[in-house]
């Protein structure tokens, strides 16, 4: 007998639990074989967007709890603007880590970024909001 042990992986026999984990099959007739680094990879992007989301709803929240020296009503604005753009980056987040995933299981290339430039503005805007407050009397 051979000492080597037989290493079955399901999707070779047609099983869709590996599909099922991902939510969903892939687009197309062929799975691709995603390599684990870049599979990590993603998840570890997708973390760092439900970081950012968490930094940017917490300067939301902290705009309006703590007494700086800007009248309230422009705090309320620049710190909404911060809560929106929070929930927006966790949306980015997780579609950016399901359209990616999908894309890599059907071996095309990987999508491109899409709110980046959406929350880049939005933190100017909410700058230029505090900007303002403190110029105002």
């Amino acid at each position: 007998m051979d000492d080597q042990v037989e290493h079955r992986d399901s999707r070779d026999e047609g099983s869709r639990d590996g599909d099922a984990r991902r939510g969903g099959e892939p687009h197309g007739d062929e799975r691709h074989d995603i390599d684990p680094q870049t599979a990590l990879s993603n998840e570890r992007t997708f973390l760092s967007w439900i970081r950012t989301s968490l930094a940017l709803v917490a300067t939301g929240v902290a705009l309006v709890a703590f007494d700086l020296p800007i009248p309230m009503g422009w705090r309320v604005a620049a710190g909404g603007v911060f809560a929106a753009l929070g929930a927006l980056a966790a949306v980015q987040g997780w579609l950016g880590w399901r359209h990616t995933d999908r894309e890599l299981a059907r071996g095309a290339p990987v999508p491109r970024l899409r709110a980046g430039v959406y929350l880049t503005a939005g933190v100017v805007l909410a700058i230029v909001i505090l900007g303002v407050g403190a110029l105002m009397p």
